[in-house]
């Protein structure tokens, strides 16, 4: 597993987990792992990747046996608070199944008639490790 790519793996895992837990609900739901300038498809989710660290290190220390990710997802819509928290609680859903623990939970911000929920999940991820 490439240790150094985990917000594009993260990104492909959601945009096709969280979908299927949602049944279709939202149909042109999005999901980027980078700010553009575009206007943004609603729901979107914002996938960003915090500050990696490496654990694990061997005696040698030649290579990255393990890193601590830390995921932050942010979820917006342009309806209402309801349709932003569904779309957050699938996103818990997957990131727990991909076995993330929740450290901050969904917090909420409105601005401009824009619906946001944020969180983070962490789990420390080796090179052996599969999605």
């Amino acid at each position: 597993m490439d240790l150094l790519q985990m917000e594009n793996i993260i990104t492909s895992q959601l945009s096709i987990r969280v979908p299927r837990l949602l049944n279709g609900r939202y149909p042109n739901i999005s999901f980027v792992n980078e700010i553009s300038d575009k206007t943004p498809s609603f729901p979107n989710v914002y996938i960003h990747e915090l500050e990696p660290s490496e654990v694990g290190n061997s005696l040698e220390n030649q290579e990255i046996n393990a890193i601590r990710d830390t995921i932050q997802i942010e979820v917006s819509t342009n309806t209402n608070k309801s349709d932003a928290r569904v779309v957050i609680n699938a996103c818990i859903e997957a990131m727990k199944r991909l076995s993330y623990s929740i450290i901050m939970f969904p917090l909420y911000d409105k601005q401009n008639n824009v619906h946001r929920f944020i969180i983070r999940a962490r789990r420390i991820i080796s090179s052996g490790d599969k999605f």
